[in-house]
């Protein structure tokens, strides 16, 4: 499953108020506080949300939230007992609530090792008797003893020369 950046949409809690409705409107269902209709405007969806909660996260909490890409228009009204709702509160915001999609191709490849090839690491034990000054070569030179002294790891970079015994020559 992808990942998708939720959103919080908040309001400050309203005395009086038992619930909230939130409405979501898009450019062309604009949501306009003069043609407002609390629940009939055409193209504008709502959800009711309980009286002492003042937020919702999209898209967890409203799956029906568009998950379209664009500009949206958000309403938020308090509700009474009585059913009445208060002038809207207005917000607006842009959404991309989808993911792009997977790379279509990949892999994993092994890079066996090349004897043949110049190698760092063989570069690095070749001058690990010639005397190290800097504190950069130092360092190198004790990973490089660590690595020797590690049987799996000795094997991983200098192939069996650790384990046939020649690790002395390294």
């Amino acid at each position: 499953m992808s990942f998708i950046q939720k959103r919080r949409i908040w309001w400050e809690p309203v005395a009086g108020a038992t619930s909230y409705v939130v409405y979501v409107g898009t450019k062309v269902h604009p949501i306009n506080p003069a043609t407002f209709s609390w629940g009939d405007t055409p193209g504008v969806i709502s959800i009711t949300i309980p009286r002492y909660t003042t937020e919702i996260v999209i898209p967890d909490e409203w799956p029906e939230f568009p998950k379209k890409r664009g500009t949206y228009h958000i309403a938020v009204t308090a509700k009474d007992d009585d059913g009445n709702q208060s002038d809207p509160l207005l917000l607006s915001a842009a959404f991309n609530l989808t993911a792009p999609p997977p790379p279509r191709a990949g892999g994993i490849e092994f890079f066996p090792r090349n004897v043949t090839e110049p190698d760092i690491l063989e570069d690095l034990i070749e001058t690990q008797h010639s005397p190290v000054s800097s504190q950069t070569g130092k360092m190198i030179q004790r990973g490089m003893e660590q690595v020797k002294n590690n049987e799996e790891l000795g094997n991983a970079y200098f192939g069996n020369k650790v384990a046939s015994g020649e690790k002395e020559k390294l």
